[in-house]
C-alpha cells in the first residue's frame, strides 16, 4: 500500500513540475524580433502621425508589451513586416527620432 501511495505522489509531483516548466517556457506575447517577419520592407522610413505617439512593441500585436513610444511625427526605419492573426500589418524596425531613438520593435502599419 505504501509503495502505491509513494508512486502516486511521485507521478503527481513529476506531472506538476513538467506542466509548470511548460507553462514557464510558453509565455504568451514574448519578445519577437525579425524572425516573425513575412515580408522584406528594407530601406525605407516612415513618419508617424502628428500629435500621436504610437507604441513600439516587442511583437506584432497589441498583446505584446510596449517598450517605448514613437515621438509625434517621429521617423521609423522599417526593416520588415508581418501580419498578425487578425490580418493587421505590423512593421519591425528602429526609431530614428526623439527620446525613443535607437529603440527596435514593432509598430502597427496603420499608424503610417
Amino acid at each position: 500500500m505504501r509503495s502505491a501511495i509513494r508512486k502516486a505522489v511521485m507521478a503527481t509531483t513529476a506531472t506538476a513540475v513538467l506542466l509548470g516548466g511548460i507553462a514557464a517556457a510558453v509565455t504568451p506575447a514574448s519578445a519577437v524580433g525579425t524572425a516573425a517577419c513575412t515580408r522584406n520592407d528594407k530601406n525605407h522610413s516612415v513618419r508617424g502621425p502628428n500629435l500621436e505617439w504610437p507604441a513600439i512593441r516587442t511583437g506584432p500585436g497589441v498583446a505584446y508589451k510596449a517598450k517605448d513610444h514613437l515621438d509625434s511625427a517621429g521617423e521609423f526605419w522599417v526593416e520588415c513586416s508581418a501580419k498578425n492573426k487578425y490580418g493587421n500589418r505590423w512593421y519591425y524596425g528602429e526609431s530614428l527620432s526623439g527620446s525613443s531613438y535607437g529603440t527596435k520593435g514593432w509598430v502597427a502599419a496603420s499608424w503610417f
